[in-house]
């Protein structure tokens, strides 16, 4: 859908950052949060670039109209909004964390939204977009975040979703970053076609380093390391050997779907 502000009057406020969201940050450095992390990290870490790298390649698969409204929700800092504005597309980022928005406001002058997927503050049927990347196993009740997905999206509209594949690869970022489960693809299918979505596409990802990441886990979990997040485990040539690696995986979906892998992706269609 093409962009219409005024079919979102009540979304046009950017977020009002109180004195309370821009915390002493001498007092955040001496234990920084996941998207303090996640802000220093995600220009060059190997998850963080490989991922956009999948969600351009998305967007390059399917026909979205120029300016089309998009919500990027649990944009955490940022990752993902600097990818959707240059594929030409009017991007929001909307997240519960006020401290997140305010980390994005330091680098860049994207409209931002604070808000929760369990109530989100949109217009039903209003969204022609919504990218949701890594959030809904944050939920307590996930089928009520697909509902929100569903009630705010235009007619046919768009979702863009990714979650963490396989329980058996539970580890302290799953900890870390507050998750509350793991998904099979045919149990985050179905839990969409339950909400109302079509399925058009849709197939695990970071393939190659399902192995690699599986045994780091068991011998972190092993080994009783004291690791406060994996983001740690990092070095210049891990970094680049990564990246390498999972940078492959865009290009080969064009083909195929993998039949495993640490996360998933789903394409959906609102019914």
């Amino acid at each position: 859908m093409q962009f219409n502000r005024g079919t979102i009057v009540h979304l046009t406020i950017i977020v009002k950052y109180a004195k309370k969201a821009s915390m002493d940050k001498s007092k955040r450095a001496k234990k920084p949060t996941p998207y303090d992390v996640e802000s220093e990290v995600e220009g060059f870490h190997w998850w963080f670039v490989v991922r956009r790298k999948l969600l351009k390649f998305i967007l390059s698969s399917i026909n979205i109209p120029m300016n089309c409204l998009t919500l990027d929700v649990g944009c955490g800092a940022g990752s993902n909004l600097k990818a959707l504005v240059s594929d030409g597309l009017y991007a929001i980022g909307l997240d519960r964390s006020i401290y997140a928005l305010s980390l994005i406001r330091g680098k860049e002058a994207f409209p931002l939204l604070g808000g929760d997927l369990n109530n989100l503050p949109i217009r039903t049927n209003s969204i022609g977009l919504i990218i949701a990347m890594d959030i809904l196993e944050h939920l307590d009740d996930d089928s009520r975040g697909i509902n929100e997905f569903f009630r705010a999206l235009s007619r046919r509209g768009l979702l863009i979703l990714t979650v963490p594949a396989f329980h058996s690869l539970w580890g302290i970022q799953d900890v870390v970053t507050g998750h509350k489960r793991r998904y099979s693809k045919r149990e985050i299918m179905d839990k969409l076609r339950e909400g109302g979505f079509d399925i058009l596409k849709s197939s695990y990802f970071n393939f190659f380093l399902f192995f690699p990441i599986l045994f780091a886990r068991r011998l972190i979990h092993i080994l009783k390391l004291k690791i406060e997040s994996e983001n740690e485990i990092n070095s210049p040539v891990i970094n680049f050997f990564l990246k390498s690696i999972f940078s492959l995986e865009p290009y080969l979906l064009k083909h195929f779907s993998f039949p495993f892998g640490v996360s998933i992706f789903c394409i959906a269609r609102k019914r």
